[in-house]
């Protein structure tokens, strides 16, 4: 399902010996999940473009910010950057000047660190309110998930059928506890990732990066590692909103002041 790419082809010792190292950055698109409307899919994902290229999904939080991925900011200045919300296909070349709204402020975390995976998270501000029919905020995640919980992720990556022009699509995976997150991974994995996935062929891809992982109604996570597309062994790493939230809603208060 979702999008920005990047491919460090890192074996399991590598990755068992470093902080959650870079493989690929993966423009997360699902991988293994069902083509839904956005209105079917809840009305919160959107897609974020540089031009007119989609390289990435967030989820938003309110009709003003948005949730996503750092790494999807890195090839251009942030205000080069554009959302379009309430969309089930990607619409970037046939969308009017008032479907696309420009990125106004854009926050980073701090401890941000590309190769490790690290507070790979950003707070986004859009310039003009994002309202619809079929656009919908959620809030943030409220308790920390818990192994077992159904997460609904949702993106515009590639999938098993096609590599461009996706419709949206979403997939149902379960969260894993942390020991097995660290068997599988064969390291100890840090607090601020959640893994989920990684079975039955269903799997975030390249495209998918930033997209919403939501459990019971509540962004807990962003789309941000995947060991390979459509894998049955691997979880797939998403960033914790959970563990970020206080970083999230500071930052949400300095924007709108």
């Amino acid at each position: 399902m979702f999008s920005i790419i990047i491919a460090l082809a890192l074996n399991l010792m590598l990755l068992a010996r470093s902080e959650l190292a870079e493989r690929e950055f993966v423009k997360p698109r699902i991988y293994g999940g069902q083509e839904k409307t956005i209105e079917q899919a809840g009305g919160y994902a959107v897609q974020i473009y540089l031009g007119h290229r989609l390289v990435c999904g967030g989820g938003l939080l309110s009709a003003r910010y948005i949730l996503s991925s750092a790494h999807c900011f890195e090839q251009a200045a942030y205000k080069k950057y554009h959302v379009i919300a309430g969309q089930t296909m990607p619409r970037n070349y046939f969308a009017t000047e008032s479907m696309k709204n420009l990125v106004l402020k854009l926050k980073i975390h701090p401890d941000y660190q590309k190769p490790k995976f690290v507070a790979d998270i950003a707070v986004v501000a859009v310039s003009a309110p994002l309202r619809g029919p079929n656009v919908h905020y959620l809030p943030l995640c409220s308790v920390k998930p818990s192994a077992g919980n159904v997460a609904t992720v949702s993106g515009w990556g590639n999938s098993e059928y096609s590599l461009q022009d996706n419709p949206l699509r979403v997939m149902e995976v379960p969260v894993i506890s942390d020991s097995e997150c660290n068997q599988k991974m064969e390291r100890q994995m840090p607090d601020n990732v959640l893994c989920a996935g990684g079975y039955n062929r269903r799997t975030i891809c390249n495209g998918d990066s930033g997209g919403p992982l939501v459990i019971r109604g509540e962004l807990c996570g962003i789309s941000t590692w995947t060991w390979e597309c459509g894998n049955n062994e691997m979880p797939d790493v998403y960033m914790s909103a959970y563990f970020y939230r206080d970083f999230i809603e500071k930052t949400m208060a300095k924007m709108s002041n």
